[in-house]
């Protein structure tokens, strides 16, 4: 009988032994998960956070652009630029824009600075979106109900424009990017 507790007494052992070092694998694992994560969000992640934008000059930037939104019918809502890169595939395709920023709308023109991380072929559209919910609004048909435009103010009937209409080339120093919102 004094054998069968004490292997009874060597498994309870065992047992809670087991369960504790499983309690500190986890708490371990949750650990280096933790410091894995903020390791990571900590990295740059490519041009995408170089640029930033402003609504002061452009003064000193080395490779900037001085934009300017024209025809926004009212001070209601924001004015949203977008910006591509130099690839016509990922033109106007939901998730490939490389920069979005929104300002307050103003009646007139809306003027602000992008800051570029370096010279290069760029396209950018610009919408009013008067309703302020963060979304460019079309109707049941698919056309936009928001005043919206596009770089280099290409005409187009029912179409949106092309990465080739809209494409300008970023200098070194400051390059003025001038959109026509239509409504």
């Amino acid at each position: 009988m004094t054998s069968w507790k004490a292997g009874k007494n060597d498994a309870v052992a065992f047992r809670r032994e087991f369960e504790e070092n499983v309690a500190c694998m986890a708490f371990v694992k949750a650990a280096l998960f933790s410091f894995g994560l903020a390791a990571l969000l900590s990295l740059p992640s490519g041009a995408h956070s170089e640029i930033t934008a402003s609504e002061a000059a452009c003064d000193g930037a080395s490779s900037a652009l001085d934009v300017r939104v024209h025809g926004v019918r009212s001070d209601r809502g924001y004015v949203t630029f977008v910006l591509y890169g130099d690839k016509p595939e990922d033109f106007l395709v939901k998730g490939k824009k490389i920069f979005k920023q929104r300002f307050a709308a103003k009646q007139g023109t809306v003027e602000f600075c992008v800051i570029l991380p370096k010279p290069g072929i760029y396209a950018a559209t610009a919408y009013h979106d008067e309703n302020g919910n963060g979304k460019f609004d079309k109707n049941l048909a698919g056309l936009p109900v928001e005043g919206f435009g596009v770089s280099n103010n290409p005409t187009t009937f029912l179409t949106p424009p092309s990465h080739d209409q809209a494409a300008f080339a970023a200098s070194r120093g400051r390059t003025r990017v001038d959109i026509e919102i239509k409504y």
